[in-house]
């Protein structure tokens, strides 16, 4: 064999009750085995859950056992053992994990389809490009190339693999196109179809310390509790009477609500070479507090904005910018101080793409294409949300949608 890529080759593990799936890669093989480099994708396996175990049995069964999907721990180099293979090897997994666990979920959609031909509605998700946009949109000169070097941006970045990773997102597009074809063919032309996606993407260059925004801005962050997930975070102070085991009195809490507010609204990017695409330097574009007038020092007021379980004070981040990503140990950006894990707030990430900024952006735009005989053909949809999908399907179906978010489609139903 020679040293390029071989295909995967599944297998599963007895002496369990389950059919727990995983597949071996051989990435590099020599004639004389003086090299040789595979890995094994991580283990997965269907729950055999009472409620649905006969679908479990005729899945595994019928379309085979659980097959790996794609690991982002393999391209980050998170999971052991991957620190030394090279760039377009591990880049080849991925691109392999992608094909073959799309087609795998296609696979299921059509047995679905095809064993209950009465469904009236059958959903299926399609996990791509949703993965490997996060590992390859590389589209920005901000980005580094190589995560582990801050030089590698601008003119200095590896312009085979930015064009490597452009092909990565084409072909996840493609496989994910197929896996649609699929399962619509299987459903048939007297049925209609709607594909619909719940996000846009955003390239992503720097990876922020929300904590040490805090710190930095003399905030005592053993008083509240932090949450983030991609660009997004609630900040929870640890209020009497509301947390369990909540320490901080109500003049302290509106204390510390203006303070946050205030620390996270002046959150500024100085660095000329990342900055440009924000507002005054500003890293939030969204900021919202709880409201502190409407009750008796519960915490528990909520506005238009401030829902009961967010936090305190919620911000958001412009594109470009994301609270995941941080590595470890942390890479200073170019132009930047050396990185101090207790200090610095800004940072080069391990990925390359990001969602969950302010949905009204261009750029998180999401998918929404209909066809079929309750369909009418050539129309633009020029707004809509994703609430807006649930009622159009509960009226192709003949329901009147009742209590639910977001409004029927008319304009695309005949």
């Amino acid at each position: 064999m020679s040293s390029s890529a071989a295909r995967t080759h599944p297998f599963f593990f007895e002496g369990s009750g389950a059919k727990v799936g995983a597949a071996y890669f051989v990435s590099a093989l020599s004639p004389d085995l003086s090299v040789v480099r595979f890995a094994r994708y991580g283990a997965n396996y269907i729950p055999r859950n009472t409620p649905v175990l006969a679908d479990v049995d005729d899945i595994n069964n019928n379309i085979g056992f659980w097959r790996p999907q794609a690991d982002f721990r393999i391209p980050e180099r998170l999971s052991p053992g991957f620190t030394n293979f090279p760039d377009v090897e591990i880049e080849t997994m991925f691109e392999d994990m992608v094909k073959t666990f799309v087609r795998y979920q296609a696979n299921i959609g059509e047995r679905a389809i095809k064993t209950h031909p009465d469904a009236d509605l059958v959903m299926v998700y399609i996990e791509q490009p949703d993965g490997s946009e996060h590992q390859f949109l590389l589209t920005d000169p901000r980005q580094g190339t190589n995560p582990t070097d801050p030089n590698s941006i601008g003119a200095n970045q590896d312009a085979a693999k930015v064009k490597r990773y452009a092909s990565y997102i084409r072909f996840a597009y493609q496989t994910a196109d197929k896996a649609v074809k699929q399962i619509a063919d299987a459903a048939g032309r007297d049925s209609n179809v709607i594909v619909v996606s719940d996000h846009g993407f955003a390239p992503f260059h720097t990876s922020v310390n929300l904590t040490n925004i805090l710190r930095n801005a003399g905030i005592d962050t053993n008083k509240v509790g932090i949450r983030t997930s991609g660009p997004a975070a609630d900040i929870y102070i640890n209020l009497q009477n509301r947390e369990l085991g909540g320490t901080v009195d109500l003049a302290t809490y509106r204390t510390l609500v203006a303070q946050i507010t205030d620390a996270v609204k002046n959150a500024v990017d100085p660095n000329a070479r990342f900055n440009y695409s924000l507002k005054d330097q500003r890293i939030f574009t969204v900021v919202e507090t709880r409201p502190l007038q409407c009750d008796a020092g519960t915490g528990q007021c909520i506005s238009k904005t401030i829902g009961q379980d967010y936090g305190d004070v919620f911000a958001l981040m412009a594109p470009g910018y994301n609270f995941d990503g941080i590595q470890n140990p942390g890479v200073a950006r170019q132009g930047d101080a050396p990185f101090n894990a207790a200090t610095t707030m800004l940072s080069m990430p391990n990925f390359y793409g990001a969602h969950g900024h302010d949905p009204e952006l261009s750029v998180m735009s999401a998918t929404f294409i209909a066809a079929g005989p309750q369909i009418r053909k050539d129309t633009v949809v020029r707004h809509m949300r994703n609430i807006d999908v649930a009622p159009t399907i509960m009226r192709i179906l003949g329901s009147a949608p009742q209590l639910v978010d977001g409004e029927v489609l008319g304009q695309v139903l005949r």
